[in-house]
């Protein structure tokens, strides 16, 4: 869970990672040099040993997951925007579809829920209903048709070792930039589960950011 002053839904993702069925995991929180008088630091620290905290200078984003990558211990990577929230079944879910597939190196991804401030659904992403599954498991198309979400995603962790981390120099668009790499190295498996709830709020980095719109051009 990468988070930047974050003090106003931190503790409702955290709560979300910690309510997964699936029970062999571990929950980083990676603090990305906040400046809200501790604030969020607190909200972590309220955890105790059921989460991992660390504070780092701010980096931005991509820093943020790239340093978390580098400190987790498990075998696949699982990212929770701070302003998010996964339904309890997530991770089991993608666990138990890996285990029906051969290769284990694949990485998983599937549709989502929109959810406003307060934390209201007012949309859902179901990917079949838009897409074949042929389609959606095709290298690349997700991606291109901007249906892949990075907090839907399981991931092998040794594909960041092997392909690349974070491009730490692009602040808002750091994730689709690897996504286009990762798509296209490795397997992919589309999860017609929704599991994820994406947060659209006025505070976004997304619509806060001055140079959103040329990074995304540049992209």
């Amino acid at each position: 869970i990468p988070v930047y002053n974050g003090s106003n839904y931190l503790r409702e993702a955290i709560d979300s990672a910690l309510s997964q069925t699936y029970q062999n995991i571990e929950v980083l929180v990676i603090d990305d040099g906040s400046t809200d008088n501790g604030a969020t630091e607190a909200i972590a620290r309220k955890y105790g040993d059921s989460v991992r905290y660390f504070c780092k200078p701010n980096g931005g984003c991509g820093s943020a997951l790239n340093f978390g990558i580098r400190q987790m211990k498990g075998e696949y990577f699982s990212w929770l925007s701070h302003d998010d929230r996964y339904l309890p079944n997530k991770i089991q879910r993608q666990v138990d579809r890996l285990c029906k597939l051969e290769n284990k190196n694949t990485l998983i991804y599937g549709g989502y829920e929109l959810i406003n401030a307060a934390g209201e659904t007012t949309h859902t992403v179901r990917l079949n209903d838009i897409f074949t599954e042929e389609q959606l498991n095709t290298p690349l198309f997700a991606v291109l048709e901007g249906m892949a979400y990075g907090c839907t995603f399981l991931i092998p962790v040794n594909s960041f070792y092997d392909i690349g981390f974070f491009d730490e120099s692009l602040p808002t668009t750091q994730d689709y930039a690897l996504w286009y790499e990762f798509f296209r190295k490795i397997p992919i498996c589309v999860d017609f589960e929704v599991d994820t709830q994406y947060r659209l709020h006025e505070e976004q980095d997304t619509k806060n950011h001055t140079g959103h719109l040329e990074e995304c051009n540049n992209l």
